[in-house]
């Protein structure tokens, strides 16, 4: 059991470090605020955790309300960020943050007004044979069988024209995600349903285990289909990088010679021109036109075979034109 809580917080902090580290490498926050609070929120809820937060809460398991209340809002801004993405309107994304407040405020004085000693790990069990308690597990979730319902179908939904491959397989991986997301409502609110009504029995244990795992496949699901695209997305920054390094390695002897001569001393000084061959856009652009500039002066520098080299290496900065370099632009 243990490891069907773990093993989700895990790989959502994964991603959310994976994420962290990339925008220093230009990417831009993406899902990063969304899953910051839901790798809170699962983490929140693995059992050892929940029972030494909560006991600093004084054992009166706030800290549910708390986790509801973070998984919720993660949540919603995930399934904002992922609609988003495929290009569908907002408008029904808003009636699902006046839901969310409407929860969350419906829940907060379920619990607040209902006695609930001693922290429990299995909320449900402990406490769902209480009237407004049962009412409190059901409205949340409720609220996150809605969330993950729009998103799936939304994604489903989505035009697929022009997308990579590793964002279709992404996104479709999402929506699945989110219908099992639903499926896992579903039997969590049968198990609010039984302890409800003091139905208890070992069938009941299978279902609970059933429901921990639906809700692992759901948040592992969620993690895969977001890595995809990022993956992809690295794959083909170090193709671009490799390019350009290469491109540079290719025009440096050209540089080299040409910042000898009074014309390119005088260029250089104009362009304020480094021969640091780093491997960036902005580089190759540098030398692109300090070449042009000497090309101009003295177009006899030049061989036919170097001015070939440097007009193609310009074509492909202006029109990239391999699938790959398209894929580069279309993901930074």
């Amino acid at each position: 059991m243990s490891l069907l809580q773990i093993l989700p917080a895990l790989i959502l902090w994964t991603v959310v470090l994976t994420r962290s580290a990339g925008l220093r490498f230009g990417w831009k926050p993406g899902i990063l605020t969304a899953m910051v609070p839901v790798s809170i929120g699962t983490t929140l809820n693995v059992d050892p955790v929940y029972l030494a937060v909560d006991a600093v809460l004084g054992d009166r398991n706030i800290l549910n309300l708390v986790v509801h209340i973070v998984l919720g809002l993660g949540m919603t801004e995930l399934s904002r960020l992922i609609v988003a993405a495929t290009g569908a309107s907002n408008t029904r994304w808003r009636l699902l943050v006046l839901a969310g407040i409407a929860f969350s405020i419906a829940q907060a004085a379920l619990l607040l007004t209902s006695e609930t000693p001693g922290s429990a790990t299995n909320f449900t069990d402990a406490f769902a044979g209480i009237p407004a308690i049962g009412w409190y597990q059901s409205l949340f979730f409720v609220w996150i069988g809605i969330i993950s319902g729009y998103t799936g179908i939304e994604c489903l939904r989505r035009d697929r024209t022009g997308e990579t491959a590793s964002f279709r397989v992404g996104f479709d991986i999402t929506a699945v995600s989110c219908l099992i997301g639903v499926l896992a409502v579903g039997v969590k609110l049968l198990l609010v349903g039984q302890a409800a009504s003091g139905v208890g029995s070992n069938a009941s244990n299978i279902v609970y285990v059933g429901y921990r795992a639906l809700v692992a496949v759901t948040l592992i699901g969620f993690a895969v289909g977001f890595a995809l695209p990022a993956y992809q997305r690295i794959r083909l920054q170090w193709a671009e990088r490799r390019r350009i390094r290469s491109a540079l390695l290719r025009l440096r002897p050209i540089v080299g010679r040409l910042v000898e001569t009074d014309a390119g001393q005088r260029a250089r000084e104009g362009a304020v021109l480094s021969l640091r061959p780093r491997a960036t856009r902005n580089q190759i652009y540098r030398w692109v036109i300090f070449i042009h500039d000497i090309r101009v002066q003295d177009p006899g520098l030049l061989s036919a075979d170097e001015i070939e080299l440097v007009d193609t290496i310009e074509a492909r900065i202006a029109h990239p034109g391999s699938i790959g370099a398209a894929q580069v632009q279309m993901g930074s």
